[in-house]
């Protein structure tokens, strides 16, 4: 019996699924360490600023648990951060696998989309239910709206993750900017303070910053009591998401693909 033709989207699912269980394996390794190593990061994140404002309790967000707080507002930008330096990153992690002729590099950078979107809900779902033995309330009140908003937040990540890759593969010293970048980022999207507490003024500055407007979004759909900015907008994340995916499709296409597989 003759071997059945398999479409091009079956080989491309095909691939983009074995690049997926291949990035996992990596993460998590061949040992509980690794499980343990992929948690450290989010859980430093959290230990810390609860150590040093827990005190303040519910002054901070009146009526809100801090814990709570900080878990659903470091949720998004974690997302956000990993997905987009995963793909800026993997134009060199991939090249290897490029030799393959059914590899293509966007099946490489959705690999890693997928995969750290599984890592990321692995992780946080660990953390909500620790934060549930402490008797902290961390069920969202709205978790279809927030899981759209955390998937918006994915989408925008490879939609820009790919525009910086393009970047940086064109203009190598660009490299450190980006990953510098994500410092000022994480104080400036309302991780550890509300943004209600500053100046409208600053606030007005601020919402300019896409991810602030997802964490605040993603504030809102989990806690019932939590007011977010004023200027929270759904449509501005999602015009961006449309933007930065058409033009970093377009780099893709026109130069990035043709530079990074000769």
């Amino acid at each position: 019996m003759p071997p059945i033709a398999r479409t091009a989207f079956k080989i491309q699912r095909d691939v983009i699924y074995a690049l997926l269980l291949r990035e996992l394996s990596s993460r998590f390794g061949k040992s509980r360490g690794g499980f343990l190593w992929v948690l450290f990061e989010p859980i430093a994140h959290l230990v810390l600023p609860i150590a040093l404002f827990g005190f303040l309790r519910d002054r901070l967000v009146p009526g809100i648990e801090y814990p709570v707080f900080l878990v659903y507002g470091f949720m998004p930008f974690l997302l956000f951060k990993a997905i987009c330096l995963q793909i800026v990153d993997g134009v060199n992690a991939g090249q290897g696998l490029l030799s393959y002729r059914q590899v293509l590099l966007m099946d490489v950078f959705i690999a890693k989309a997928l995969a750290h979107c599984v890592i990321q809900a692995i992780v946080f779902t660990v953390v909500l239910v620790g934060l549930a033995i402490l008797g902290y309330e961390v069920l969202p009140h709205r978790p279809l709206e927030l899981l759209v908003i955390l998937a918006l937040t994915s989408s925008l990540a490879f939609g820009l993750g790919v525009v910086f890759a393009a970047m940086t593969s064109l203009i190598p010293d660009t490299r450190p900017i980006v990953h510098v970048i994500f410092m000022p980022l994480y104080f400036i999207s309302g991780i550890l303070f509300p943004v209600t507490r500053f100046s409208d003024e600053w606030v007005r500055w601020m919402a300019f910053n896409p991810v602030l407007h997802l964490v605040e979004l993603s504030r809102d759909m989990a806690m019932k009591a939590y007011e977010p900015m004023q200027y929270t907008s759904l449509i501005y994340p999602i015009a961006l998401t449309l933007v930065s995916t058409i033009i970093g499709l377009m780099l893709y296409r026109l130069r990035y693909l043709a530079r990074v597989t000769q």
